[in-house]
């Protein structure tokens, strides 16, 4: 009895403990911006990749906190740190869709690439498209028409619905 108690216990204790950033990530998915900031600024403080990464879509769309792409890419780049792909992949986007980010370096595209290529030779799905896009149209890359079929390819392989529509199809055709 006291053996199962403290496995109750044990498991009561690990909800609790992964309970934070399931709540904020529902209150984010719900809407509810602020409440989510809130919530994840002391996860992402104390290091969480994942809370960092969603506080950084959260300050560069302006959800619940001022919009500002500084700390936007700060919360990314400490994310990406700690090998979180999602925040490789939204670093580029920064670089492609910011308004001021992308006049902080010299060739965005470039920068856009290298973050995307960091993600996407892990295997993320969005990161591999948005590379074979860069691929295609030569921006940030010299443009490859076979390198950026490749790029596709995987990412239609992953399950990116957008990959596979380019590529013709549910499967992707010619792959």
């Amino acid at each position: 009895m006291l053996r199962r108690l403290s496995f109750c216990m044990l498991l009561l204790a690990g909800a609790v403990n992964a309970a934070p950033i399931d709540d904020a990530l529902r209150q984010y998915d719900g809407g509810q911006y602020e409440v989510a900031a809130k919530q994840l600024a002391p996860l992402a403080e104390g290091g969480n990749a994942v809370a960092q990464e969603r506080l950084a879509v959260m300050y560069f769309y302006g959800r619940g906190v001022p919009e500002d792409e500084d700390k936007a890419l700060q919360w990314a780049r400490r994310s990406a740190d700690q090998g979180n792909l999602d925040a490789m992949y939204f670093i580029g986007n920064m670089y492609v869709f910011g308004d001021r980010l992308p006049k902080s370096v010299q060739d965005p595209d470039q920068e856009a690439a290298r973050w995307y290529f960091e993600a996407a030779r892990k295997g993320h799905a969005d990161a591999e498209y948005g590379l074979g896009l860069l691929f295609l149209a030569g921006k940030g890359v010299v443009q490859d028409q076979e390198e950026a079929m490749r790029w596709i390819r995987s990412a239609a392989d992953h399950g990116h619905a957008g990959a596979r529509s380019f590529l013709g199809g549910p499967k992707g055709a010619g792959h």
